[in-house]
C-alpha cells in the first residue's frame, strides 16, 4: 500500500497503483460476495438482492436492484464510490414460464404455436434470448442435473428421433420420456432445447427450471428500457437513502468486518462532503436575448423570440408510410399546419402549398419508391405556383415522413434519403397527429430540428460576451468524437466512429464524418483523415484560414484507456493538423464521461432544484477529482427525471493552457447551444452530436448494423470486413448539413 500513499500525496509516483487498488477492491467485496448475487466487472463490483416478482419487466426478465462499488483515489484520500444498481436478470423458475414471459403471456398455453415454428423471426429471437442460460432438469434426482442452453432445436419432442444406446432402437423424444420416466410430454409442439458442449443433448422445455441469479446480457428493447426507467429513476433523497442502506448492508458486519480489520481498512459511516460552485448562466440570443432559469428557457413563454438565423423552406412534401387509417389526410394536414405556424412564429419562411398536391401515401410502394414520389411531388407542386422560368432544384429541401412506431421504416428512410438520393427528411410518429396530439412542445421541438437541418441557427451564446476566452478573435474549432460498439453478448459485429466539428465562430453549425471499424476497437483508427476532412471544410468557410485553436471532446473512453487514447489520438490529430498546413494550431484534448457511478446530492435541500437535484451549472473540481491531474464534474443540465448525473471532464492534453475557470465556463455555456433543445444539455453539444451521428450510421447498412441479424457479425468475434463494406456512405451534399439533428 506504500505506492498508493505516495500516489495520492503526489510524491513522485505518476502511475496509478493498480495492484493496491485491486487488493482494496477484493477486500471490500469479500463480505458482499458472500451475501448477495455478485457480478464483477473491470470497473468494480455489483451486488444484487434476491429475486422479487414486484420488479418483473416485459419479455420474461426481472429487474434486480442492488449496489455497485469501486475504489477511487483523490488527493490524500482513498474513497469508496457506492451507488445503486439495477440490472436485468432471467426470471427463475420453470422454463415454460420464462418463455411465456418472453412473449408477454401469462401462460405457455396462450402462445400461438406458429410463433415458435423454425425459421420465424420469433423462433430466432427466442433462441438467442435463451442462449447460455443455465437450467436444471426436473425428471430425475441423480446423475447430471445442470445444463447450459446452446440454442433451440428445429425439432419438437413428437418428431425428433433418438437412438437408444443399449438396444440401438429409435424412438421419439416424447416416447423416450414416457418409457424411461413415465412422463407424458404436455406440449409436444414446443421446440426442444439443445444443451451440452456441442448441442447434441435434446431436452423438452417443460422439464427444465431456470436457475436464479443469471444476468441478461443482451440489449433491452425500448419497452423494457422504459420499464427499467420507471423502476430505477428515483428522486435524489430516495436514491441517497438507498445508497446509505447499501453502505450498511454491504459493510456493517456485527463486530466489524474481520478482513477489513486485518488489513487496517476503515470505512467512514457517512458520505463525503465536498464543495461545489454554481457557474453563472449565459444569456441566450435569438432575435432577442433570453435569460434561462436553471438551465432551461421555454420558447413558448418568452414572447415572440425568433431564431437567430431562420431558414427558408420552399420545396417540401409529405410521405405517409403504413396504414393511412391511422394517419388520415385531414389529421396530417392539421398537424403540419400547426408545425408550419410554429416555424413561421420563429421567423422561418415556409412556402404555401395545397396539401393535396404534396401528401403522398405509401400504398403498395416500397420506402425508396415512396420517397422518390414525394420528391417528385415537391418539385411538381412548386412549378404550379412559381413564375415560369424559375430555377427548380434537383430535390426537395425537406420531406416530412410520418409512420407508426415499430418496424424498420425509420432506418430505411434514412438509408435511402441520406446515402442514395440526397433527400433531407424529418420524421415523426403518427401518435402526434390530432385528435390525440400533439402534446405541448412537440411542434416547437420539430421546428428547432427543421431549422437546423435547413442551415438555420436557432439560438446562440455570443462568444464575445458569453464565452470568455473564446470571445477573442482567434479562429477556433470544437470537435466531438465517439465510438459505439456492439451490445454485450454479441459476437463480432462492427464499431462505428463518429467525429463532428464546428464550422462557425458561434459554435452553432457542425459537420459530421463517419467510419466503420472492427468490433470493440476504442481507438478511432481513421481519425487523421476524418479530422483533415473537417479542417479543410473549415478552411473553405473561413476564407482560407485554418483554426488556431482546436478543442477536442472525446467520449466513450474508460479511465484505464486514457494513456493509450492520449498517445494515439493526440498524435493523429497533430499529424492531421500538420498535413493540412495548420501545424500552428494549438490542441486541447478532453475525455468526457457520463457512464460513471458518481452521484452528488445537495447537503441542504434549499440549495437544490425543486426535485432535489443539483442546480444547472454546478461544478465540482475538488475533493473527489484526480490527485494531481486536471479534471472536473459539471452538472450542466436541469434534472427532468430521477437523479441527475454530472458529466466528468478530464483534460489529457492542453497546449492552449486554459485556466480551470475558463475551461469550465466554456464547457458549461456551450451546453446551451444544442440545436434540438431549448435548454442546456448534460454533455457538451459536440459530443451529443457525435452520439447522434454514430446512432444514425446504424441505418446505413441494409438490414441494420447486424445485417440480417441484429448487431451480429462474424461468428468468431473478429473484424468482419464484409460487414464494414456493406455500409453505405452519406452523400457529399448531405455531409454539408446538420442532417443528424
Amino acid at each position: 500500500m506504500e505506492r498508493l500513499h505516495r500516489f495520492i500525496q503526489n510524491k513522485g509516483d505518476n502511475e496509478i497503483p493498480r495492484e493496491a487498488m485491486t487488493v482494496l477492491d477484493l477486500i471490500l467485496a469479500s463480505r458482499p460476495n458472500a451475501l448477495f448475487t455478485a457480478i464483477n466487472k473491470k470497473t468494480g463490483s455489483s451486488f444484487y438482492k434476491a429475486y422479487n416478482p414486484q420488479f418483473n419487466i416485459s419479455g420474461g426478465l426481472n429487474l434486480h436492484q442492488g449496489w455497485k462499488q469501486s475504489v477511487k483515489i483523490t488527493y490524500k484520500e482513498v474513497l469508496l464510490n457506492l451507488d445503486v444498481a439495477c440490472t436485468a436478470f432471467y426470471r427463475p423458475g420453470p422454463l415454460l414460464d420464462v418463455v411465456a414471459g418472453f412473449f408477454n403471456r401469462g401462460r405457455i398455453q396462450d402462445i400461438n404455436p406458429r410463433q415458435l415454428a423454425p425459421g420465424t423471426v420469433e423462433f430466432q429471437r427466442l433462441s438467442k434470448f435463451l442462449s447460455n442460460v443455465n437450467v436444471e432438469i426436473t425428471y430425475r434426482d441423480s446423475g447430471r442435473r445442470k445444463y447450459k442452453i446452446r440454442a433451440l432445436s428445429k425439432q419438437t419432442p413428437d418428431k425428433a428421433m433418438i437412438v437408444i444406446t443399449d438396444t440401438k432402437t429409435k424412438m421419439t423424444v416424447a416416447d423416450y420420456f414416457l418409457k424411461e420416466f413415465k412422463i407424458r410430454i404436455q406440449y409436444p409442439f414446443l421446440p426442444l432445447v439443445m444443451c451440452g458442449n456441442d448441442g447434441q443433448i435434446l431436452l423438452p422445455m417443460e422439464l427444465l427450471i431456470v436457475k436464479e441469479g443469471q444476468r441478461h446480457l443482451g440489449k433491452l428493447s425500448d419497452v423494457q428500457t422504459a420499464d427499467v426507467i420507471k423502476i430505477a429513476a428515483v428522486a435524489p433523497p430516495e436514491r441517497q437513502g438507498r445508497i446509505m442502506e447499501g453502505r450498511k448492508s454491504l459493510h456493517d458486519a456485527p463486530g466489524g468486518d474481520s478482513l477489513m480489520k486485518a488489513w487496517g481498512v476503515n470505512l467512514q459511516p457517512q458520505m463525503k462532503q465536498i464543495e461545489g460552485r454554481i457557474l453563472p448562466q449565459p444569456v441566450v440570443t435569438g432575435s432577442a436575448e433570453v435569460r434561462p432559469q436553471n438551465g432551461a428557457y421555454d420558447l413558448s413563454k418568452v414572447g415572440n423570440v425568433k431564431f437567430f438565423r431562420p431558414a427558408k423552406l420552399e420545396f417540401w412534401s409529405v410521405a405517409v408510410f403504413g396504414d393511412t387509417r391511422n394517419m388520415q389526410f385531414d389529421a396530417v394536414a392539421e398537424f403540419l399546419g400547426r408545425l408550419f405556424t410554429e416555424c413561421m412564429n420563429r421567423g422561418m419562411y415556409v412556402s404555401k402549398r395545397d396539401f393535396k398536391d404534396v401528401i403522398v401515401a405509401q400504398q403498395r410502394r416500397g420506402v425508396e419508391e415512396t420517397l422518390l414520389e414525394a420528391n417528385r411531388k415537391a418539385i411538381e407542386a412548386s412549378q404550379k405556383v412559381l413564375p415560369p422560368g424559375s430555377k427548380m432544384p434537383a430535390c426537395a429541401q425537406m420531406i416530412f415522413c410520418i409512420f407508426d412506431k415499430g418496424g424498420v421504416t425509420y432506418d430505411e428512410i434514412k438509408l435511402f434519403s441520406e446515402t442514395k438520393h440526397n433527400l433531407m427528411t424529418q420524421c415523426f410518429l403518427s401518435k402526434h397527429l390530432p385528435p390525440k396530439g400533439p402534446k405541448p412542445g412537440v411542434t416547437t421541438n420539430l421546428a428547432l430540428k427543421v431549422n437546423a437541418k435547413l442551415g438555420g441557427v436557432n439560438m446562440v451564446v455570443d462568444p464575445a460576451t458569453q464565452l470568455n476566452v473564446l470571445g477573442a478573435p482567434v479562429p477556433t474549432m470544437v470537435m466531438g468524437a465517439d465510438v459505439t460498439h456492439p451490445p454485450a453478448g454479441a459476437n463480432g459485429g462492427v464499431s462505428i466512429a463518429s467525429l463532428v466539428a464546428s464550422m462557425d465562430a458561434k459554435f452553432a453549425e457542425y459537420r459530421a464524418a463517419i467510419r466503420v471499424q472492427g468490433p470493440r476497437i476504442e481507438i478511432i483508427q481513421d481519425l487523421k483523415s476524418m479530422a483533415a476532412e473537417h479542417l479543410n471544410q473549415f478552411q473553405l468557410r473561413a476564407r482560407g484560414r485554418y483554426p488556431d485553436r482546436l478543442i477536442f471532446f472525446r467520449d466513450g473512453v474508460s479511465e484505464g484507456q486514457f494513456g493509450e487514447v492520449a498517445l494515439q489520438e493526440v498524435q493523429n490529430l497533430k499529424i492531421a493538423l500538420r498535413e493540412v498546413g495548420a501545424g500552428h494550431c494549438k490542441l486541447t484534448f478532453l475525455v468526457v464521461n457520463k457512464r460513471h457511478a458518481h452521484r452528488f446530492f445537495v447537503a441542504d435541500q434549499k440549495d437544490g432544484d425543486r426535485k432535489g437535484n443539483l442546480m444547472a451549472g454546478t461544478v465540482i473540481d475538488t475533493g473527489i477529482t484526480h490527485p494531481f491531474e486536471f479534471d472536473f464534474f459539471l452538472n450542466s443540465h436541469q434534472g427532468l427525471q430521477g437523479t441527475s448525473r454530472a458529466a466528468h471532464y478530464h483534460v489529457l492534453y492542453d497546449e492552449n493552457k486554459f485556466s480551470s475557470d475558463d475551461l469550465q465556463e466554456i464547457t458549461y455555456r456551450m451546453c446551451y447551444l444544442f440545436a434540438r433543445a431549448s435548454r442546456s444539455v448534460g454533455i457538451v453539444p459536440a459530443v451529443y452530436y457525435a452520439h447522434l451521428v454514430a446512432y444514425r450510421a446504424r441505418c446505413y447498412r441494409p438490414g441494420g448494423v447486424g445485417g440480417s441479424s441484429e448487431m451480429g457479425g462474424s461468428s468468431t468475434g473478429g473484424i468482419d470486413s464484409a460487414a464494414i463494406d456493406e455500409f453505405e456512405k452519406v452523400t457529399d451534399e448531405m455531409l454539408k448539413t446538420m442532417f443528424f439533428t
